[in-house]
């Protein structure tokens, strides 16, 4: 790993690590080095300089601006999604006036606005082709210290380590996690708030609820970014130190049972999941997912393995969803558009 701290403004400058003691998620992996991996979060991933570095003020008022933000996390939110999250403007302001802006997720659990936090998933899910992942990226940067940003890799992480199902009602099940979540931020809050601590020496500041969901996204063995992938552009792999029983390359991964590996631009990568993969599942859905369009097919159908027929690639106008679960697949559809995926009929 690179000896560089990132400074705000992007202003690289050298740093001594070893300052924060080790980490060790609830799931039992271990980051030896945090201050080390967040400095190379921050520096690979530009969701710091587009998301977290971007103003939105803290208070009762969601703007169209405040929306788009998210989609610098990758929410990939059209012009309509947007215009329906503006929709329910009033009702999302008039939750978070019951919120105050320095409510945190550090709080005991008696101090927590659990029911507020209901009221204001309830106001923003009415938008359509808003499920949890999309909600929490708007949301967190209105109140940053207490609602984490829940994607589908945080989900499916805080379902496995909490054994957590699913419940019809969307505002219970979201608080359910933000539950969970708040459980593995206590475990951690000694070692979070150490590496706050340091980060803010280097004019970086970040929640501990932010700081948290970097390592349990990127580092925790759930996911694997791609600059953190063996051999692809963007890798990093001198970082292998800083973390001790998490996988870091996309073949020990991909062979997870629950992983998911979405392909956009990326035929080669596609293909070979494909090859290594011959009993997975393939989710087939258009660039900017959408629940009206998320078909499941086993790797072997023809009709998204082999030579496309109509001589296109097959990630350019479409994403490939893979994994080797089919239920994984299914948490990916739901956090990420709140859809079920529908079964192709030809290889069902």
């Amino acid at each position: 790993m690179s000896n560089r701290g990132l400074a705000a403004g992007g202003i690289l400058r050298p740093v001594a690590t070893r300052t924060v003691p080790p980490l060790t998620l609830r799931n039992g992996v271990t980051i030896a080095d945090p201050l080390a991996t967040a400095l190379e979060f921050l520096e690979q991933d530009s969701t710091y300089r587009k998301y977290d570095q971007a103003a939105v003020a803290l208070d009762n008022k969601l703007t169209r601006e405040d929306i788009r933000i998210a989609n610098q996390m990758i929410a990939r939110m059209s012009p309509a999604v947007v215009d329906g999250i503006l929709s329910r403007s009033k009702a999302v302001g008039a939750a978070l006036a019951q919120i105050p802006p320095t409510a945190t997720l550090v709080d005991p659990e008696d101090v927590v606005p659990w029911e507020a936090l209901t009221s204001l998933l309830w106001a923003i899910k009415g938008a359509p082709e808003v499920g949890l992942a999309r909600a929490t990226k708007v949301l967190h940067k209105k109140r940053p210290a207490l609602i984490p940003i829940l994607d589908a890799v945080l989900e499916k992480y805080l379902r496995g380590v909490d054994g957590l199902r699913r419940r019809g009602d969307f505002a219970v099940d979201s608080v359910g996690l933000i539950r969970s979540y708040k459980r593995e931020l206590d475990a951690s809050l000694p070692v979070l708030q150490a590496l706050q601590k340091a980060l803010r020496k280097r004019g970086i500041d970040l929640t501990e609820v932010r700081l948290l969901d970097l390592f349990l996204w990127g580092y925790s063995g759930t996911y694997t970014p791609l600059y953190l992938r063996d051999g692809e552009p963007g890798s990093a792999p001198t970082a292998s130190s800083a973390l001790t029983g998490a996988v870091r390359s996309r073949a020990p991964l991909s062979a997870a049972a629950h992983t998911v590996e979405v392909f956009r631009d990326d035929e080669a990568g596609y293909l070979a999941w494909l090859t290594s993969h011959p009993t997975g599942f393939v989710l087939n859905a258009a660039r900017s997912p959408r629940p009206d369009y998320l078909i499941l097919h086993r790797a072997t159908c023809r009709t998204i393995n082999g030579t496309p027929t109509r001589g296109g690639p097959w990630t350019g106008p479409y994403i490939k969803v893979c994994a080797d679960d089919d239920l994984a697949i299914a948490a990916w559809a739901g956090a990420t558009v709140g859809a079920p995926p529908r079964r192709c009929r030809l290889c069902a």
